[in-house]
């Protein structure tokens, strides 16, 4: 007796040792009069978000690029076996028909790492986007070369794309492929290797990327490395400057402009190796400020674009960024970005996805209007405003 009393100390040493005690806030609506559905799912939806703060704070960025795998589907729809015990500190439906739960849980973080070392930490919801790699290469002794301006543009010259997707492929990033684009626009059709940022949106869209990777990278100066024997060596440096583009918001996730060195008998193939070398700097660069950015959304808002269409007066504007804070469960602030010709842009931090949005202003009734949902991407909504009769 003696003994199992002791290892049920130690056992329980070890839970807590093992253990992130958090509180989180779970919502549901209530559908008819149907409370214990609604309650049953705020719980689980409050489960959720304890098992998203605990990841938060138990994943560096160094476990997030060594393991760039997606967790949403392996982690947070088992979010309940993480959860070891909770305890319910308030909860009630509101005036608006949701019902909130507001619970104390530990999470059993010893479980829940040993599924990290293998996964992606990243938003709940989120999903790998797919990716466009769009970098002018310019190599010593030739021009400036894009394949979007330049049909006849080899592939196997494309030294620094080549290398971000063998960077990043092996660790479950998804390209496009440039053929998707072929009978959606002309390659060739942009003349500029210049490349900006709503041209590379615009290709983006076409070809179902979420993300667009653009920039430069060019070897320019090369030098004579010498050497006892008849046969010179040449040194020579590249520099890249890239950004990562969403296409969706055209918001910026990650620049990175590094330089890098290649040495051959051969100065062309010297400034491959030099290309090589600092485009794949740049992509560990960029990956880690990428997933930094989305593991720092976890416990946190997201920003989700709505553009809105049949706006008919513009003081309807306050009269929905006023409802939708009100009313939408998650939202925390709504700023508007631009009106006309009766089509409004705003900007909503919410504790959610574009698509939970989504469905929040379709099942919503709103006093004067429906909303009628035309688009969904991972960070916008489009929606048009439909007068009640």
């Amino acid at each position: 007796v003696a003994c199992a009393a002791l290892a049920f100390l130690f056992a329980s040493d070890a839970l807590a040792e093992d253990a992130v005690t958090v509180e989180a806030m779970g919502q549901a609506p209530v559908y008819g009069k149907d409370v214990s559905q609604a309650r049953d799912k705020a719980i689980d939806d409050a489960k959720r978000k304890a098992v998203e703060q605990a990841i938060g704070s138990m994943v560096s960025s160094q476990t997030v690029t060594e393991n760039f795998q997606l967790i949403s589907d392996k982690i947070l729809s088992k979010s309940s076996g993480y959860v070891r015990r909770y305890k319910i500190l308030s909860e009630g439906a509101t005036d608006e028909g949701i019902y909130q739960v507001k619970m104390e849980a530990m999470v059993q973080s010893g479980v829940l790492n040993g599924d990290l070392q293998g996964v992606l930490a990243i938003l709940q919801a989120k999903k790998m986007p797919r990716v466009l790699v769009m970098i002018t290469e310019q190599n010593i002794g030739g021009a400036p070369s894009a394949w979007w301006s330049n049909p006849g543009a080899s592939v196997s010259m494309d030294v620094a794309e080549n290398t971000l997707i063998d960077e990043w492929r092996p660790k479950g990033v998804k390209f496009v492929e440039r053929q998707v684009l072929d009978g959606k626009i002309r390659v060739g059709a942009v003349a500029t290797t210049d490349l900006k940022n709503d041209i590379a949106k615009e290709f983006g869209a076409m070809s179902g990327a979420e993300i667009v990777v653009i920039g430069k990278a060019i070897a320019t100066k090369s030098t004579t490395i010498p050497l006892k024997t008849s046969v010179p060596m040449y040194s020579v440096n590249a520099q890249i400057s890239v950004r990562v583009l969403n296409v969706d918001d055209g918001n910026i996730l990650a620049t990175a402009t590094l330089a890098g060195a290649g040495a051959h008998i051969n100065e062309v193939t010297a400034g491959h190796m030099a290309l090589k070398n600092v485009a794949k700097k740049a992509s560990e660069e960029l990956l880690t400020k990428i997933l930094t950015t989305w593991q720092s959304e976890i416990s946190g808002p997201a920003t989700i674009s709505l553009r809105l269409t049949g706006v008919n007066k513009s003081k309807f504007l306050r009269q929905i960024a006023t409802f939708l804070r009100n009313q939408v469960r998650g939202i925390g602030e709504v700023r508007q970005r631009s009106f006309k010709a009766k089509a409004a842009n705003l900007e909503i931090e919410m504790k959610g996805t574009a698509q939970d949005l989504a469905e929040e202003l379709e099942e919503k009734g709103f006093p004067r209007f429906n909303i009628e949902i035309s688009e969904i991407t991972a960070n916008r909504v489009v929606a048009k405003l439909i007068p009640k009769k």
